[in-house]
């Protein structure tokens, strides 16, 4: 829940109301109009949902000089008036306040960037979109290694996107012509045309990853993984940081000929060609449909996933797809059991380059493939609709040779396999927006009466602005000892100022009635 500035300027202008009235025989006054100019207010920050009852624990802010609130995101902030210490009620009017606040934000600028899913199927939660663009056309808000970047769901940058910077080229730089990003969203985007928008946020350029909601491949930083919250975008992920092998993953290790090693990369050596020369690592079950990628240095190695870890063979684990460079023949193929059972070769070409290896399939019966650079392959299987499987990479026995693994993820598996196309709007400063409640309170912070409801302030940016805002309020009793609070939500962090170098601050006109 957020805390607005239009609730601040309300409550302070009742906190003048109030200062103004409990300097004057209220139970006297018939009809008076006056300005009043705040000397001391009540603050107070309450953790919960807006219909939180306050506290009439508040402190109590010195009267005169300058000085600052803020308040922050997931709170409800309160500004209250002093005592009434005798029961008056006020007339109904318009109440006219004017204050000065600034938007509490990381992000300096941000850009929309618009997501259409072209499927007929809506996309999964969560989900794994992938955002492409052109870091040469953003570096005066780019630090130099796109540390400063952060992704977010709403305009006025609260709400943080875990992200993962995959690759930059040619170059780790804001000079780079071409950037990729892994952005976890967390609500599903509509089918057939469906549509949401992110924002692609620069924060001060002395920002840097904060290894949570964004990191980068960890071949990207040194040392190496320093940067990775892979594990935080993905459904499963290792980067094979350190030198031990991580508990997610099983071992299937040849009796001779083959080693596994984890030295900051997983590498599967195979020194012979004999039946016992095999390296696996294989996950637990993951949920399907999933995309199983890794990044490779090619070499003999294997990508694939499969429901059991039984050998098909010592080639792979097998009931699953692969791809995989075995022997000369580089390969894609489905097989369901060791030896006996049917293989189905979808293609065969000359090398598996190093880089991103891809292989998934989906409940239609059908499989997707991508090699090292890009290349796409699909194809229909056998029929079988193969239910939740295990990601496994490595080297079969079929050549001597080392494969280099610097990270195995899974994956979203897109409607059809088709990924929501981005359109990147106009660079802009985030604002946003404060909804106010004027409220009477009793001597034990119980709210007797909602005066006005959510009345929206004007925008809030991030330069300390003057905010003016005008609302009708109807009439209203105060009891005895009671208060008026204003309730602030916002959409964003806020901090309001008072002070000499603000003259008009918490300033409105007001009437009294016996």
């Amino acid at each position: 829940m957020k805390l607005t500035v239009s609730y601040a300027i309300f409550v302070l202008a009742i906190f003048i109301i109030i200062s103004s009235a409990v300097s004057v025989n209220i139970s006297r006054v018939i009809s008076q109009t006056k300005r009043g100019v705040l000397s001391y207010i009540y603050f107070e920050t309450v953790s919960g949902p807006s219909s939180s009852t306050p506290s009439t624990n508040t402190a109590l802010t010195p009267p005169g000089g300058a000085g600052s609130y803020s308040i922050s995101m997931g709170s409800t902030g309160y500004l209250w008036s002093p005592r009434f210490t005798s029961a008056a009620t006020i007339s109904a009017g318009k109440w006219v306040t004017d204050f000065w606040g600034k938007l509490e934000v990381p992000a300096l600028y941000d850009v929309p960037i618009t997501l259409t899913n072209s499927d007929s199927s809506n996309t999964p939660n969560p989900f794994q979109q992938r955002i492409t663009w052109n870091p040469s056309l953003y570096s005066s808000y780019e630090s130099a290694d796109l540390g400063n970047i952060r992704f977010y769901s709403d305009a006025s940058c609260n709400t943080p996107l875990y992200a993962w910077l995959e690759s930059c080229t040619p170059s780790l730089s804001n000079s780079a012509t071409s950037a990729t990003a892994w952005v976890r969203l967390t609500i599903s985007i509509s089918g057939s045309g469906g549509t949401i928008t992110i924002y692609m946020a620069f924060l001060p350029t002395s920002t840097s990853y904060d290894s949570n909601y964004w990191g980068n491949s960890p071949n990207l930083s040194s040392p190496y993984g320093q940067n990775d919250n892979g594990a935080n975008v993905f459904s499963f992920y290792d980067d094979f940081k350190g030198t031990t092998l991580n508990a997610k993953w099983t071992q299937i290790l040849g009796s001779s000929g083959a080693s596994i090693t984890v030295n900051n990369g997983l590498t599967v050596t195979c020194t012979s060609t004999s039946s016992t020369a095999y390296g696996f690592v294989i996950s637990a079950t993951q949920t399907f449909p999933q995309v199983a990628e890794t990044y490779t240095s090619a070499g003999n190695s294997i990508l694939g996933v499969s429901t059991t870890q039984s050998l098909n063979g010592f080639i792979a684990p097998y009931t699953g797809y692969s791809m995989d460079w075995y022997a000369g023949n580089d390969d894609i193929e489905y097989q369901t059991s060791p030896g006996s059972g049917t293989q189905l070769r979808l293609i065969a070409q000359a090398t598996f380059p190093a880089g991103i290896w891809q292989v998934t399939w989906s409940a239609s019966a059908r499989q997707y493939f991508m090699d090292g650079v890009g290349n796409a392959y699909s194809g229909t299987n056998n029929g079988a609709n193969i239910a939740n499987y295990r990601i496994y990479i490595g080297q079969s026995n079929g050549v001597i040779s080392s494969s280099v693994f610097r990270w195995a993820r899974m994956r979203a598996f897109p409607p059809n396999n088709v990924m929501p196309t981005i359109s990147f709007g106009s660079l802009t400063s985030p604002v946003a927006t404060a909804s106010i409640s004027i409220l009477v309170i009793d001597s034990s912070g119980n709210v007797l009466t909602t005066v006005t409801s959510n009345v929206q302030t004007p925008a809030i940016g991030l330069t300390k602005n003057q905010i003016y805002i005008t609302i009708t309020g109807v009439q209203f009793s105060i009891p005895l000892n009671g208060y008026i609070s204003v309730r602030i939500l916002a959409s964003s962090p806020l901090t309001i100022y008072w002070g000499t170098d603000q003259l008009t601050n918490f300033q409105a006109p007001y009437r009294i009635l016996s």
